[in-house]
This record gives C-alpha cells, sequence and structure tokens, in this order.
C-alpha cells in the first residue's frame, strides 16, 4: 500500500460500509481514496494475468 495505512483503508471500508447499508453519507474524500485503491488492484491484476473475458474471470471465481 503506497499512502494508505492499514487504518485509513479500514475506516475507509467502514465508512462504504455503513454508507451502503445505513445510508449515511459517504466523504467525498473515502470516495476518491476507494476509487483510486481500486484502479491501482486493476493495474495490477491486469500487468499480471492481462485483460481476461468474463468466461475465464468466472472460471477464477469458481476456483476460491
Amino acid at each position: 500500500m503506497s499512502t494508505d495505512t492499514q487504518t485509513t483503508v479500514d475506516e475507509d471500508a467502514e465508512a462504504v460500509l455503513q454508507h451502503a447499508f445505513h445510508r449515511k453519507p459517504l466523504d467525498p474524500d473515502v470516495a476518491r481514496r476507494v476509487r483510486e485503491r481500486a484502479a491501482e488492484i486493476t493495474q495490477r491484476i491486469r500487468r499480471t494475468k492481462g485483460v481476461i473475458d468474463d468466461a475465464t474471470f468466472e472460471n477464477l471465481l469458481e476456483e476460491e
């Protein structure tokens, strides 16, 4: 994790859950950090696995 601490990640995850399940407002900074982390993770997956089709993705999910 580059600039994020695990505490920040945990706090952001809790804020997203509160937003999703209890309709609490989501701070724009939290939303931005979550989008940025998601983009980083997506890029890492694409670098290591390449872009995969839906059927292959489904198979990977079934293997776990």
